[in-house]
């Protein structure tokens, strides 16, 4: 009985004292784990994309001097199946707003509320239009998207992104417009 009545006396000192204990052996056991030799890496390949960030930097900033600007669009008139791949085209032009031609690269399509949607497509120019150019990626969900290209043009890197807002499928237009 004096046991229980001691507990009893001193419950709040006791529980306070247990929450304690608790914290220092939940933080001890994260510390062993997080440190062991055989620990896997968070992010697969984050030290080597930590490495190339200041590249990565470089080519943005020059390709925010080079002063070129992007337009993305989804055609109309051109039938979506859901499941299959849909045309987008881009379009590049300088700061005098005279077509660039001779990209070659790839556009980048990824659904920031699920990364698996994610999508890659080659830029082909197309050769009636100066400066526009198509890829088909399957993008079937209505919402935001965001559309990265990463272009070549001889010695010259160009890189740009953007927020497109992607309607739901209509039958008369599908023409996405940038943020």
């Amino acid at each position: 009985m004096k046991f229980f009545r001691l507990i009893s006396e001193y419950r709040w000192p006791i529980y306070i004292g247990g929450h304690l204990t608790m914290s220092v052996v939940a933080c001890s056991v994260l510390v062993w784990v997080a440190t062991r030799p055989d620990a896997p890496r968070p992010i697969q390949g984050y030290y080597e994309a930590a490495e190339a960030w200041d590249a990565d930097e470089a080519v943005v900033d020059a390709s925010r001097l080079l002063g070129w600007n992007v337009r993305y669009e989804l055609p109309q008139g051109v039938p979506h199946y859901p499941g299959m791949p849909r045309p987008v085209d881009v379009t590049v032009v300088d700061r005098a707003g005279q077509p660039v031609d001779g990209l070659a690269g790839q556009l980048v399509v990824v659904r920031p509320a699920d990364a698996r949607l994610t999508q890659r497509g080659a830029l082909v120019a197309l050769p009636n239009a100066h400066g526009s150019y198509r890829t088909l990626v399957r993008i079937d969900e209505p919402g935001a998207w965001e559309f990265h290209i990463d272009t070549h043009q001889q010695a010259t890197h160009f890189v740009h992104a953007a927020r497109v807002s992607v309607p739901a499928d209509a039958p008369d237009s599908t023409e996405a417009s940038a943020r």
